[in-house]
């Protein structure tokens, strides 16, 4: 369904709901698209931070809620970047106050709220997009229309880690209940998207994991069957996310007459096609340089999507969305109930985390 809008021939107003670490991520690559981007305003749970943050980022209005934002109509487009416990109840005010919106992954926590909220972007006619921005990432789809091609034969299996040490306080986002925490939801959803966008939907899937004291999932591991299909053989996937240890975060699609290795889970900058097997096999790396912090470009393609009237886009349609929910409630499934004790030293930050931890703990509290 395309409809026509007001805003084809002029640069997208954007909103942001949360003042933290990845909506300030967002924010400076959408500073670095001037002639297609207006950074409109910005919305925190207080105004102070709301207004410290459009100080820094040169926002035009900042509000103390974010209903004010959602309410202000010189708003085309909305980044709600919030934990995952606010992501459905935020991007339904918006949608309903006429916003197209795009959601940090994942889209809602369960994939009832998915639908739901699918069925009213349909409903009132706005663009809706899960921040899944690997998907948007160019060296991904050439790694996809690779596999794809045929020309290493078909795919049997696909290999997929994600995830680090995390050491912070119990009321961290990644680890606090009140806030949708865990590996799956957090970190897990990436390998997901990634099976999904190379093999579909799973027809099977076994999965073991374990919580934290917190009572929220810290590792888990899944194996996906996908039935054959036509020509297609019976293909396998191994996906695991973790908050306990720091595995290789890379991606392999292995194919019978090779592979293809991505570099990194979240964000490649290089993709490796393997030709052949053994010592006669052939590697050809292909690599590329993001603009920014890598978020122009699923910014760009909500913008076109606004600006051509559509719904939803084709690098992260709603199908997939959609189904990708359904993969991860079956994988929640499998973690076993049982909470175990606190153990010693759990809640201090320890000077050994790496990189992305860190990162992650600087999103603590309320917002992202």
């Amino acid at each position: 369904m395309v409809l026509v809008t007001e805003t084809q021939d002029k640069r997208i107003r954007w909103g942001i709901i949360s003042t933290g670490h990845i909506a300030g991520v967002f924010a400076r690559d959408l500073a670095l698209l001037p002639d297609e981007a207006e950074l409109a305003a910005v919305a925190s749970r207080t105004q102070d931070k709301a207004d410290a943050f459009a100080a820094e980022h040169g926002f035009a209005r900042s509000y103390g809620s974010y209903a004010e934002l959602a309410a202000d109509d010189a708003i085309d487009a909305v980044y709600i970047a919030t934990p995952h416990n606010d992501h459905v109840g935020s991007a339904r005010m918006c949608l309903e106050a006429g916003k197209s919106v795009l959601v940090e992954k994942p889209l809602t926590t369960s994939a009832a709220d998915t639908e739901s909220l699918i069925g009213l972007a349909r409903e009132r006619g706005l663009f809706l997009m899960e921040a899944l921005w690997t998907r948007t990432n160019p060296l991904l789809r050439k790694a996809v229309e690779v596999a794809h091609s045929g020309e290493l034969g078909p795919i049997r299996h696909l290999d997929v880690s994600f995830g680090f040490r995390f050491s912070g306080p119990d009321d961290h986002r990644l680890i606090d209940p009140a806030q949708a925490g865990g590996a799956i939801w957090d970190l897990g959803v990436y390998p997901t998207h990634l099976s999904n966008v190379f093999l579909g939907e799973p027809t099977d899937l076994v999965g073991f994991g374990h919580r934290t004291h917190t009572g929220v999932d810290s590792h888990a591991a899944a194996t996906l069957r996908f039935a054959a299909d036509g020509d297609r053989p019976e293909i396998t996937a191994s996906l695991l996310a973790s908050l306990e240890i720091d595995p290789t975060n890379r991606a392999t699609v292995f194919c019978e007459q090779g592979k293809i290795e991505l570099d990194s889970v979240v964000k490649p900058e290089s993709i490796t096609v393997v030709r052949g097997t053994g010592g006669d096999a052939e590697r050809e790396e292909i690599v590329t340089q993001l603009l920014g912090g890598g978020y122009t470009l699923q910014a760009q393609e909500v913008m076109l999507g606004v600006r051509s009237g559509k719904l939803e886009s084709p690098l992260v349609p709603w199908a997939d969305s959609l189904a990708v929910a359904r993969t991860l409630d079956r994988w929640l499934e499998t973690v076993t109930d049982e909470v175990p004790a606190k153990p010693a030293g759990s809640a201090t930050s320890g000077s050994g985390r790496s990189d992305f931890a860190q990162s992650a703990s600087d999103r603590s509290g309320s917002e992202r």
